[in-house]
């Protein structure tokens, strides 16, 4: 199989893991409270990282430089995962999935806002295209008709586009289970006082479908890591948004869920949004990779003309 099918294959399991993720969460509406679910999440990633770490190298592994940039990004990590949780507890699994993608939106924002990066007259169209997709999700265009849950959706979403630029650059220096690792710990502590003021008694059920969550969490996010090891993020660019299939399967499925005009609608331009920036990220990619060579060239010839 060639990479792009390794890592398509790897997407579409990953977007199928986080819908059966949501489920669960669905599923234990008004059985756990939010902080007993960031716990049980939390606690489920620092179990198989753990594992994983132990596994590849032990604690060597953990050791970081950038420890302060580790605990911003948790910390971070502890909010966007709150607010995404409560979203799909509150909202219809359609339309808080359809909210979730609308981080590579807010990054492209935040990257000409806070890095200077270049905002092109393509980026820009995409971007605002993005934006009024969101708008139609949310039916802004009447005050009445707005669904103040959608904010969850939206505040996640924005958290995780800040989540997003500091992670390009953890990236480079750190490896994944080492970011995993410290998100977890964080996450963990950040749960621990909301659920011991929040406890409520757990079933059995209770305690399968929160183990289920952790695990299924975890895994889907291992997934999705790993699936760009094996081919650039542009030749995957379609697959995440199998999850949105997949959400509206589960919503109708489950909990008998009738998708809205308008999130169809929004999810569309949402997507053909992101599917735009990231076209746009490739061919700058690309005519820079060009120039290069280009310049090499030029700068060869002129060295050689002066030598003689």
């Amino acid at each position: 199989m060639s990479g792009v099918a390794v890592g398509a294959a790897l997407l579409v399991a990953s977007s199928l893991l986080s819908t059966m993720e949501v489920i669960c969460v669905r599923l234990l509406e008004g059985h756990a409270s939010n902080g007993q679910i960031l716990l049980f999440r939390a606690g489920g990633q620092l179990a198989l990282v753990s594992a994983s770490i132990a596994f590849v190298g032990g604690l060597p592994i953990l050791r970081t430089k950038r420890l302060s940039v580790h605990l911003i990004r948790a910390g971070l990590s502890a909010g966007s995962w709150w607010l995404y949780y409560a979203s799909f507890q509150t909202l219809d699994l359609a339309l808080a999935t359809t909210l979730s993608f609308s981080s590579q939106i807010f990054v492209v924002i935040l990257a000409t806002l806070c890095l200077g990066e270049r905002l092109t007259p393509r980026r820009l169209s995409a971007t605002l295209l993005g934006l009024f997709g969101i708008a139609i999700a949310v039916r802004l265009w009447g005050v009445q008709s707005i669904d103040g849950r959608a904010l969850y959706g939206l505040a996640s979403a924005l958290l995780g586009a800040v989540m997003l630029v500091i992670t390009r650059s953890l990236s480079q220096t750190e490896r994944t289970q080492t970011i995993m690792f410290y998100i977890g710990v964080i996450v963990f502590l950040a749960a621990v006082p909301q659920a011991a003021l929040d406890w409520r008694s757990l079933a059995g059920r209770d305690l399968v479908l929160l183990l289920a969550m952790g695990l299924l969490g975890t895994s889907a996010m291992w997934l999705m890591v790993e699936a760009y090891r094996y081919a650039e993020a542009s030749s995957l660019a379609p697959f995440p948004y199998f999850r949105l299939i997949f959400s509206v399967v589960a919503g109708s499925v489950f909990f008998s869920e009738v998708v809205r005009m308008e999130t169809l609608v929004g999810a569309s331009l949402i997507v053909g949004s992101v599917l735009l920036i990231i076209s746009e990220a490739q061919k700058q990619a690309t005519n820079l990779s060009g120039t290069r060579p280009r310049l090499i060239s030029q700068w060869k010839k002129r060295l050689g003309n002066e030598q003689q």
